[in-house]
Formats: C-alpha cells, sequence, structure tokens
C-alpha cells in the first residue's frame, strides 16, 4: 500500500462494560476483559469497521484489553493480520462538561498507555479504581466552561499537545449537545473544527445542519465536520457499526482526525465513498542515470509529486507514460514544442545507459495488470491477474491500459493540435469507440463479401436472361426445320414432334437431379454443425443454480440430437431419391424411357434421308438445346441460393452505416457532456458529415487518367459537406450513382446504355464527365469508395462572455488551459496525468481548481506534478513524494527524498520547505473554515 491516505470505516463512540448504562455482562478479570475485547474486534471484523474510538465516560480502563485483542486477531486459518489491516483503535473518553455539553476527547492511536492516568489526571478526573466492575458515578467537569478553556487546559501538557482532538456534541439531545439555545457565542469561538452526534446525520433538523454547514450568520458562520456515531452500550454489539463515518488518514493520529475535518469534502463521508476503479498502482524503474532505481506506490485518488526545479518528478511521470505507451503529440510548428523529440532524448540519455527496464502496476476495477518495457528495444510485457508475462504491442497496451496525460505547458497547446482537442471528446469513451471501430471493420467485411454474392447473383440473372434469347432462338430454329420436312410418314413426323416434349422434359429431370444434390450438400454443412455442437457440450457447475441448468442443457441437447437424427434420416433419402442401382428407381426408368426414344428418332432421322442436311443440322440444334439446358438448370440451381442477396448486401451495408451513427451519436452525447463538464466556457458541437477528405482523395485516385477537371471532384465533397441534413443522403445517393456507371461495360453495351444519374448531374458533372467516369471507375474500386466514411468532426468554441462564444483556438492560452482543466476534473475516465498544471492557470482561478479537484479524485484517479502549494495543500492530495537533488549542491543527480500525507508532519514540513507559499497554504486551508 503506498504511504498516503486512505479511507477508513469508523464508529468513535464505542462504549465498554465499565459504563454506568451498559447492558450485558459485567467484565472484572483480565481474562474476562480479554474475551470482551476479543469478541469486539471480531464485531468490528463483521461488519466492516476499520477504526474505532473507546469512549467511555470520564474512564479509559478498557482499551488497552481492546488495542492488544485488535493487535492479536488472526484470520479464519489462525495467521496474523497484516498490520495494515489491522484494526486501528482510538483511545478516548466521553466528557461531560460545564459548558454544558459532551465532547469525545479522542488521542492518537497509538498514544501510550501509560499516558492515560495523566491524560485523566490533567482534567481533573479521579480514575475509577481498575478493579471495579464499572466506572464511578460521572460528575460534571463544571470547571470547563468553554471549549478554548478546554484546549488550553490539555496544551499546559507537553505530553498532550497536539495529540488529541476535541469533538463537541452537535446532535438533536438538548440535555447534552452544544448546538441549543444560548450556546451561539460557544460554538462560535470554540477551536473544534468537528463534532459528533450520536446516529444519523440525516436525523438532525435542518436548522441544525445549516449551523454545521456554516451557514448561520448568529453562529458565526463557522463550518465543522461531524461523525456520525453508534454510542453502542450492548454485550451483543447489536448497535455497534449502525451509525458510521468513513475517515480518510495515512496515520491513525488525532492530526490527522483534524485534518480530515478541515477538508472534509475530501476526508469525511457518511457514505461509503466513491473512489476511481482505474488506477495506476505503482512505478518501478530498475535504473536510471538520474534518478537512480525508484519504486513508487501511487494513491488511487491523488499524488502529487513536489520538488525544486530539475528534482527529477516530471521525469518519473515520462517515464510513466513511457511504460503505458501514451502517445505524445509529435512536433508542431515552431511555436510549439515536439514533445515526442523530448520524450525520446530522456529515454535515450537516462534509461539506455543503464539498460533500464520500467514496470507499472495499473488496477482495473481492483484486478491487477503489470506492464514492463525495456529501453533497450521498447520490447514490452504484459502480465494480468495471476497469468505469467506475455509479449504485446504498444496499441494493445494503450486500449487495455488507458491514461489521460499532459505534459508542461500542453494544455496551452491543445488548441492548436485538432487530434489533441479531440482527444477532450474521444478519451471518456474509447472503449466504446474501440469496440465500435472493431465492428465496423467486421462489418465492412461483411459487406464486401455480400457485394460479391450479389454481382454473382446480378451476373447470373444477366447471363440466365440472355441465355433464355439463346435458348428461344434455338428452339424456333429446331421448329423451323422441323416444319421444312417433307415427305415423312405421320409416325416419323410424331416421333421428330415428340422430340422437343422429351427435351423439355429431359430439362426438368436434370434440374430436379441438380436440386437433390444441392440439398444433399447442404444437409451435410448441417449435419456438420450439429456434430460439433454435440462435441462441445460444457459440465454443467455443480454450484450455481445445477438443477435449472441440468434442464436447460438437456432441453439444448435433445434439439441437437433430434436435429441431427432428421439430417441423416434426409441425406439418407436424398441419396435414395437420386439413386440409380434400384431397377424400380424413376430416373433409371426415365434413363431407359429417354434412351429408347433416342434410338427410335434416331431411326426416324435416317430413314429420312431426302433430309439429311436439313436432318444433321437439326441433331446439332438438339444438341446445343441439351447442353444450354444441363448448363441453365445449374445456373437457376445457383441462383435459388443466391435469391437473398440483395437482401444480405443491403443489411450488411445498413448495419455499416448504423455503426458509423452510432458512433457519431456517441461523439455527439460526449459534445454536450463536455459543454456540460466545462461549466459553459467551452461549446462543443458535433458536426455530421464534416470531412469528405479520404472520399474525394479515394474518388480522385480511382478516376486518374479519365481527364475529369479535379474541381468537379472537390465538389462531390462539399456537396456532401455542406448538405446540412446530417443524414448522409445525399452521399448515398451519389454513391448509387458511381455505381450504376461502375456496372456498365460501355464496349459491350454502348454509351447510350448510360443509365440516368441525378445526383452527380446535380454536382455539376456533364454527359462527357459521366462517360470518363463509366469508362474509368470499376466495382472493385466502387466497393472500396463505398465503404470510405464521411467524418463527423467537433467544433469547439469559447465563452467569451454570456450569450457569445469565438473559436477556441481564439482565446487566450490561460482561458483555454482553465476551461480544459476544469472539463478534465469533471470527466469520468482514466487515470489524470498533468505535469505542472498550474503553469497553463490564471491564477485567481486557483481556488475554483482545488475544490473541483475534491470531486474529481472520486471519479477518476489524479497525478499532478506541481510547484503550486495551494493544488497540493487546499488540493488536498492523499499522498505527497518530495524529489531534491541527491547530493546538496549537485543538480545532476535526482531522488525521492521522502513520501506521506499532509497529516503526516515530514510532508508538511517538505511542502512547507520546497513550496514556494507552503506555509500561506496551509494558513488557508485553516482561514477557510474560520480557524
Amino acid at each position: 500500500m503506498d504511504k498516503g491516505a486512505h479511507f477508513y470505516k469508523c464508529d468513535f463512540q464505542v462504549h465498554t462494560p465499565r459504563d454506568l448504562n451498559w447492558t450485558g455482562a459485567a467484565c472484572v478479570t483480565d481474562e474476562e476483559r480479554r474475551n470482551y475485547a476479543t469478541s469486539l474486534v471480531q464485531a468490528c471484523r463483521e461488519r466492516g469497521l476499520q477504526g474505532i474510538a473507546v469512549t467511555d465516560h470520564h474512564d479509559m480502563a478498557f482499551v488497552s484489553f481492546i488495542r492488544r485483542a485488535a493487535t492479536d486477531e488472526t484470520d479464519g486459518k489462525g495467521n496474523p493480520i497484516p498490520v495494515e489491516r489491522q484494526l486501528v483503535v482510538f483511545p478516548g473518553m466521553e466528557l461531560t462538561l460545564g459548558v454544558p455539553c459532551q465532547a469525545l476527547l479522542i488521542f492518537d492511536a497509538e498514544f501510550p498507555e501509560d499516558l492515560f492516568a495523566l491524560a485523566m489526571t490533567a482534567l481533573a478526573i479521579n480514575p475509577s479504581p481498575g478493579a471495579q466492575s464499572k466506572s464511578a458515578q460521572i460528575e460534571r467537569l463544571h470547571t470547563v466552561h468553554s471549549l478554548l478553556q478546554l484546549r488550553s487546559e490539555l496544551d499546559k501538557h507537553t505530553y498532550l499537545k497536539e495529540r488529541y482532538i476535541i469533538l463537541p456534541h452537535v446532535g438533536e439531545n438538548g440535555q447534552f449537545s452544544l448546538i441549543r439555545k444560548g450556546q451561539a457565542g460557544k460554538y462560535t469561538e470554540m477551536p473544534c473544527v468537528g463534532g459528533y452526534m450520536d446516529g444519523d446525520l440525516t436525523k438532525l433538523g435542518e436548522g441544525k445542519r445549516e449551523i454545521l454547514a456554516g451557514r448561520n450568520k448568529e453562529w458565526g458562520h463557522k463550518r465543522i465536520a461531524c461523525f456520525q456515531t453508534s454510542d453502542n452500550r450492548f454485550e451483543d454489539h447489536r448497535d455497534l457499526g449502525k451509525s458510521t463515518t468513513w475517515v480518510k488518514w495515512a496515520v491513525p493520529t488525532a492530526e490527522a482526525l483534524r485534518q480530515a475535518c478541515l477538508a472534509q469534502e475530501s476526508r469525511v463521508s457518511q457514505e461509503q465513498p466513491r473512489l476511481p476503479a482505474v488506477v495506476v498502482g505503482s512505478i518501478s524503474v530498475s535504473n536510471s542515470t538520474f534518478l537512480g532505481p525508484i519504486d513508487l506506490e501511487l494513491n488511487s485518488q491523488y499524488t502529487a509529486l513536489i520538488g525544486g526545479r530539475g528534482t527529477g518528478k516530471s521525469t518519473i511521470l515520462e517515464y510513466l507514460r513511457w511504460a503505458l505507451c501514451d502517445q505524445p503529440p509529435g512536433g508542431g510548428d515552431e511555436d510549439t514544442p515536439n514533445y515526442q523529440a523530448r520524450r525520446a532524448r530522456l529515454i535515450e540519455q537516462t534509461l539506455k545507459p543503464v539498460n533500464a527496464t520500467v514496470q507499472i502496476r495499473f488496477e482495473l476495477n481492483t484486478v491487477p495488470h503489470i506492464v514492463r518495457r525495456s529501453s533497450a528495444d521498447g520490447s514490452l510485457l504484459i502480465k494480468i491477474g495471476t497469468d505469467d508475462f506475455r509479449p504485446c504491442q504498444e496499441d494493445e497496451v494503450r486500449a487495455l491500459l488507458p491514461i489521460h496525460a499532459y505534459s508542461q505547458k500542453q494544455l496551452s497547446d491543445v488548441s492548436v493540435r485538432v487530434d489533441e482537442l479531440s482527444r477532450f471528446i474521444t478519451a471518456p469513451i474509447r472503449t466504446e469507440l474501440a469496440r465500435i471501430e472493431r465492428q465496423t471493420d467486421e462489418r465492412a467485411v461483411r459487406v464486401r463479401q455480400s457485394y460479391v454474392t450479389r454481382r454473382r447473383q446480378r451476373t447470373l440473372e444477366q447471363a440466365l436472361r440472355q441465355r433464355e434469347l439463346e435458348e428461344k432462338s434455338l428452339t424456333e430454329q429446331a421448329d423451323a426445320i422441323r416444319a421444312g420436312l417433307t415427305g415423312l410418314t405421320i409416325e416419323d413426323r410424331a416421333l421428330l414432334e415428340r422430340g422437343r416434349l422429351f427435351d423439355a422434359a429431359s430439362r426438368s429431370v436434370q434440374s430436379w437431379l441438380d436440386g437433390i444434390a444441392s440439398i444433399r450438400k447442404s444437409v451435410q454443412g448441417l449435419r456438420e454443425l450439429v456434430d460439433s455442437h454435440l462435441g462441445e457440450i460444457a459440465a454443467v457447475p455443480s454450484d450455481v443454480a445445477s438443477d435449472i441448468l441440468q434442464r436447460a442443457q438437456d432441453e439444448y441437447l435433445a434439439l441437437l440430437t433430434n436435429a441431427k437424427a432428421a439430417l441423416e434420416a434426409l441425406e439418407a433419402r436424398a441419396n435414395a431419391a437420386s439413386a440409380m442401382g434400384d431397377t424400380a428407381s424413376p430416373w433409371r426408368l426415365w434413363t431407359g424411357a429417354l434412351a429408347e426414344f433416342r434410338s427410335a428418332y434416331d431411326s426416324a432421322a435416317v430413314r429420312s434421308s431426302a433430309h439429311k442436311e436439313k436432318m444433321k443440322q437439326l441433331q446439332t440444334i438438339e444438341d446445343q438445346l441439351a447442353t444450354q439446358a444441363r448448363e441453365t438448370a445449374r445456373m437457376r440451381d445457383e441462383l435459388r441460393g443466391l435469391a437473398s442477396a440483395e437482401t444480405a448486401y443491403r443489411t450488411e451495408r445498413h448495419g455499416w452505416e448504423a455503426l458509423l451513427k452510432e458512433r457519431d451519436d456517441l461523439l455527439d452525447a460526449q459534445c454536450k457532456t463536455l459543454t456540460q463538464n466545462s461549466g459553459g466556457a467551452i461549446r462543443a458541437q458535433l458536426r455530421r458529415f464534416a470531412d469528405s477528405t479520404d472520399f474525394v482523395n479515394g474518388l480522385r485516385q480511382a478516376l486518374s487518367g479519365s481527364r475529369i477537371q479535379g474541381g468537379k471532384i472537390e465538389k462531390i465533397g462539399e456537396v456532401i459537406t455542406t448538405a446540412g441534413d446530417g443524414t448522409g443522403r445525399l452521399w448515398n445517393a451519389l454513391l448509387e450513382d458511381l455505381e450504376k456507371l461502375a456496372e456498365i461495360d460501355t464496349e459491350r453495351e454502348g454509351p447510350e446504355r448510360r443509365p440516368e444519374t441525378p445526383a452527380l448531374v446535380a454536382a455539376g458533372f456533364s454527359a462527357g464527365d459521366l462517360d470518363r467516369v463509366t469508362r474509368s471507375l470499376n466495382q472493385e474500386e466502387w466497393l472500396a469508395l463505398s465503404l470510405t466514411a464521411i467524418s463527423s468532426l467537433p467544433i469547439f468554441e469559447y465563452r467569451a462572455r454570456e450569450g457569445e462564444y469565438i473559436a477556441f483556438r481564439n482565446a487566450s492560452a490561460g482561458q483555454q488551459a482553465t476551461a480544459l482543466l476544469k472539463t478534465l476534473l469533471n470527466q469520468d475516465g482514466p487515470p489524470l496525468i498533468i505535469d505542472q498544471p498550474e503553469e497553463d492557470l490564471d491564477n485567481p482561478v486557483m481556488i475554483e481548481i482545488v475544490e473541483q479537484i475534491w470531486r474529481a479524485k472520486q471519479k477518476r484517479q489524479i497525478i499532478f506534478a506541481s510547484h503550486n502549494a495551494n493544488l497540493v495543500v487546499n488540493g488536498d492530495a492523499e499522498l505527497v513524494a518530495w524529489c531534491d537533488h541527491r547530493a546538496a549542491g549537485d543538480q545532476s543527480r535526482g531522488t525521492i527524498a521522502g513520501e506521506g500525507a499532509i497529516d503526516m508532519v515530514p510532508a508538511r514540513d517538505a511542502i512547507k520547505r520546497i513550496m514556494e507559499g507552503g506555509e500561506a497554504a496551509f494558513n488557508l486551508r485553516k482561514e477557510k473554515y474560520g480557524f
């Protein structure tokens, strides 16, 4: 775990059997008290409590037992609970003061036991004898007339100073609560930053909640944090953990609780806090010529890297981004930095000489992913969960482990880089966009396949139309020859006339046999599919509604078994139906009848010796007809299998277009969200079908050499992008016209067959231009062109004043960066990594940014390198890592000098020492809340 602050579920009012109002058995002996302490720790574990304060009235006798029980706790296998997961036990007391009110006095969790009695003595509390089952009757501390006086009394003793926190009762109970009539002055003057109440904060009246929120003038506009407590006094722990508060600390001290109260939006929650699901857990660098080895655990919420210039904080962020394959923008114009070149030099100069590797632990919904990158060749290894490391590619890392990162002053450069500005739209929906892109590519493949099938269908239809004409011609010729035969006997003429009928019957029989063969082939394919499913049936899980799943599997198995039997029967029937071996087979009988007729027909032809040449012609024509018939039957059978080709192509095409629309709808929604997240400072709108560059380039290439003027091709793109209806209607109309021209074979069909193309004509294409398109554009080129999407583009504007917007690029650098950072902080998304964001910001908005950070780190992890103390202190960084030069006066090497949170003295001292305005930032933190 990192050394920063984390949330703990707490109940800060837990009583023991020494309480006078305890319900349950008394615990007098040490063994009885140890047993009770063990049961309490177990009850805390069962209720998910991670921190408690033991606060008996004017008594601390049980604290030591409960502390030891927490330290000695074991898991279900008898193993000791790791220190970081042990129950935190704050020693304390519930005081009845002469203010008059009650208050909790809570000490550091590590407050020494030998000081418990001294703490009580400091308040003139006479400790009850430890051997008694109950504490003595509570006597109000009449000498303590204010909470300010209470602090003064405690601070007289150096062993107590800065090791305690006072939380007055601020609940509904009129007898013990400070918030009651006549106490406004004492509430206003008190030095307390927090209070407590029995039960849930929701039960507190609206007026009292207004006081606690600092919205009541009479009560000094004094805002304090409020801790819900359960006030448990039952042996069975029935009330324990009923009303809890989540509190954030790095180390469990009274100062940590005080700092939590000072930043209650960030560090105190009455509900389970929301935390980012996608986080960078750690960065480890094997070696570096500048920083040496690095092992830094990062907080899941807000990590701040601080240090003087040149101490390495920016280097750490660049190592992290490089290992996660985050792509910096390329070089822009001469006024913008080349971030790629900078990073390349950093890796070349500081990692490669020592053959270093950088390893990042990345967590997705608590599942660990580890990426390891070598500086030698940039190669990558990835490990997911408990799997082994395996090689991977940069795009795989970016897709799986995304971050949103900016280098120094990069936010100010965003407006001059369209792709960077668009990233504000695409980054939050990267996963959805990747899915749509993948599905669009897959659908495009199916469009191509269905288009080929449709082309085959159309080719067959055209060929069949041509064959019908040829067959009609041949039939007419045969009929004419037969009619011209004279001198035949009545029987021979009748025999020749019947030849037509046998030809027609023979064509029908052949088509039936072809149909049976086609069915047999389809049945075989379907049976193989059923067999594959039967071979892949998985076992039913035994622990997940197994009876229901077994019934479902039985249904599935029955369907497959029945289907297999039916298909086998159908295949056998098809084989039998076309079998020639059976003497009773109709196919064999027909073959015999046909042969008998042909023999008689040939004999009649021989007898017509006077018409020998005509009979020869007739025989030739009839042979041609027979050949034509067989080929036509085969083509018709194939065409029947392609009957749905047109529908299939249209379906796939519409599916492809639907994915483009889905992508645009997502982008459009994200534009609206960005506008909202920026507080209206940025207005983003999606312009659909706005960029036809790729389409125009594709059309220009397809028509190269056609001598069509370039301006007319450009006009096509202009017509599409200026249509204004956002539907792509004109794009599709132009595609239809181009397809018509691509399908025409002018050499075979002649230019006069050119179809009507109203969309192209409206776009300025002349008849000559259309003829040139016909000669140049083929169907393969048209297909590629039809799958070249017209891009939609987000348009960004900046609100200069109420109701007035200017192009975003025309806003100042500070205006741009402020608006963009506000947007980033309002977005859900992957980890946000920015190097020195303050350099892009205008100072007057810093406190506004700070307040947004409180909310932002609930939704996304934040990692900043900063020189601005307000961003770190009042932004309430959960983890601060401070960098320094490895040796005084030597600026050639840096190091991570320390880590911690602002509730820790070393971290606060480092901030004050390193950061300009550090002391002032801590003062502002107190003044903001009226302390």
